[in-house]
Order: structure tokens, then sequence, then C-alpha cells
């Protein structure tokens, strides 16, 4: 694959094999089963059944990450498959999907995903939290949030999702109001005339979260998802797509400025982030700068008794360890973090660390 000079001498700076981009013709294609945890095993089987038959290859289940579908093809279009023009499917990588399973959501939680355009895991996540979670999507340019927003209303789970235009370094929005799904506490909340906060409603949301009543909480989320902007050097779709664009020439440039902002985004999640809970930081590059350095400092700044990186509860995702950073000690404890290498973990590049908040 022919890459920019100044596209190689970014990875050549960054310690990138471009021998890397070579694994894109031999990867898969993923789908994932929409409510894949309450359908029943004869459903599934027959889901990728019928994907294999419209795809012409073999489509088998990947255990990896549950409810993802793997199509021998890569050449496969999604619009073949008579499951996806039903919604049954859904188009994501399943590196993207294991950052989202790593939260450990279950129902009843509140999630934040603080960079959540073009809103494929924001919708796997909004079926994890069950009638009575919720899901906060964030994203600061309009035209990917408006794209979030088509996806979110097609979705049957679009009631527990809500939508802020907004900067994710900045967003200080807390989960919505326990109960935000009873009309009963809703009128309650009226009747009582209960002094509500000047804060704007959400940019989309379902008519119940978008109620001052949804709008008066103000605690902290169960889980929060940073799958921060980056440079995207780890998709190999993307490079390919732009393979020889001007785009991939500028991103040094950008290169340049993502670590402060992927910071500044990993704080403030960790800032709305409740005791106990769990944030999970990603990207989808392969670059030290932007993956092991920004969670070195991190760390750095949160001791051992207030962060913890843990293991992913995906045992059989095979992954690269971090690399090392000059502090030892950080080091070791970010050991349990994970690097999807598209030549060991047949997926697209990512980096995705898993941090529990102590106290």
């Amino acid at each position: 694959m022919e890459l920019p000079p100044g596209y190689r001498e970014f990875l050549a700076a960054n310690d990138i094999d471009p021998r890397v981009y070579d694994a894109h013709a031999t990867l898969p294609r993923y789908v994932r089963i929409v409510r894949a945890h309450s359908r029943p095993a004869s459903e599934l089987a027959a889901l990728a059944a019928e994907a294999a038959a419209d795809a012409g290859c073999a489509v088998t289940p990947d255990t990896r990450v549950p409810g993802f579908l793997r199509i021998a093809d890569a050449r496969v279009r999604l619009a073949q498959l008579r499951g996806y023009r039903r919604r049954d499917l859904a188009g994501i990588d399943i590196s993207s999907g294991a950052a989202a399973w790593a939260l450990g959501v279950r129902a009843g939680h509140n999630v934040l995903d603080l960079c959540c355009a073009p809103g494929a895991k924001l919708l796997l996540l909004s079926e994890l939290v069950g009638a009575h979670g919720s899901v906060t999507g964030v994203d600061v340019a309009a035209h990917r949030l408006a794209s979030c927003r088509a996806m979110v209303r097609r979705h049957a789970s679009r009631h527990v999702v809500r939508l802020f235009l907004d900067d994710g370094t900045a967003f200080a929005r807390g989960a919505p109001q326990a109960g935000w799904w009873d009309p009963q506490q809703q009128r309650g909340f009226q009747q009582n005339g209960i002094q509500q906060n000047d804060s704007p409603p959400p940019w989309f949301a379902a008519r119940l979260l978008r109620s001052p009543f949804a709008s008066a909480g103000a605690a902290p989320y169960d889980r929060v998802l940073v799958d921060a902007e980056c440079t995207h050097d780890g998709s190999l779709a993307h490079v390919h797509k732009h393979a020889g664009a001007d785009a991939l020439d500028r991103v040094a440039a950008r290169a340049a400025h993502a670590p402060a902002l992927q910071l500044q985004l990993l704080e403030n999640g960790w800032r709305l982030l409740r005791p106990r809970g769990v944030l999970v930081y990603s990207t989808c590059s392969l670059t030290t700068a932007q993956n092991e350095l920004v969670l070195a400092r991190f760390l750095a700044a949160h001791p051992p008794d207030q962060a913890c990186v843990e293991p992913l509860p995906l045992a059989d995702l095979a992954a690269l360890p971090p690399r090392p950073v000059p502090d030892a000690d950080v080091t070791e404890r970010m050991r349990p973090a994970a690097r999807l290498d598209p030549r060991v973990s047949d997926t697209s590049g990512m980096f995705i660390a898993r941090i529990r908040k102590l106290k």
C-alpha cells in the first residue's frame, strides 16, 4: 500500500511499522446482532445463517465479544444483508465493541459516552442499560451529532438516550434524576413546583428524558466511556480509504495537539464518574503518545488508592501489552490495559484501558 511521505514520517516518528496496513487485505468484516443478549440462541443462529446466505461466504459468531458476527469476506457490503436492512444487524468493528463491553454495563446504570459520534458504541450501550438506565452522549460537532441522532431515532432503545452538543472537556451535566422513567414521579415534580435548574434541555432526547424532572439530576455516572478523538491511524479501513489523500499528510499536525485534548477529556470524564465506577479510555491510534503517555500522565495525577487499571472482562481477546513509559511504577500500574494490533487480534487497531475509581 502506497502511503504519502508525510504519513510515513509520522509512522516512523511514532515507531509504527507501516506493514501493519498490509493486514487490511486479510481482516474480516464484523457486524453486531442488535439486542443479542435478549434473543434466544435459535434466533442468533438463524441470523448468522441468513447473513452467510446473503454474503456468499462464511459468517460465524465471534465469541470474543458478545453478539458479534465475523464475515470472512471484508468486501461484503452491509446493504447486502437482510438483517442489516431490517435493523437486526449493525455495522461496527469488534474492536469498538470491545471498548464498550469493557465498561461492564449493567441494567439500571447511567452511562456517559463523552465522545459519542457517530453512535455505534452508544447504541450498544443503550441496549445494555435496560429500561431504567440511561445513556448520555456528548459531541462537540453538530454534523456528527446529527448523524448520531439519525442512528438513535431508528433504534428500539432510543427512549433511554439523550444527546448534548457540547465540548466534552467542559461538559458538566450529571446523570438524569433517579426515577426519570416514571410518569408519576414526573407529575409529582411538576405539581410540587420543585426548583429546577437553569440548564438547557438536551439537544435530543425522548420526552421523559427531556423533562425538567430528568434534567434536575446531578448525580455522577456509573460508567464513563472516553473514546477520545485521535489520529485514527489504527483504523485500517480509514487509512486505506484516505491513502494518497491530503488528509493523511495532515495527521502529523493533528497528532501534536491530540494528547493534550485526550487528557482533558479523560480528566473530565473522571470528574463525572461516581466512586467505585468504571471509566474506559480508548483510541483507535497505535501511537504511544496518544495511549500510554496520556494514561501515564493521568495515573501520575491519581495515585493507586484513587485509580486502578483493571483487566478487561474479555478473556479471549488477543492483545498486546501496553508499551512501557519512563516511570516503571506507572508502567506496572497500566499493565492490564490492552493494545489490539491488527496482526495479532484480527481487528482494527485499538487501545483500551479500564480504570476503576476507588474513591
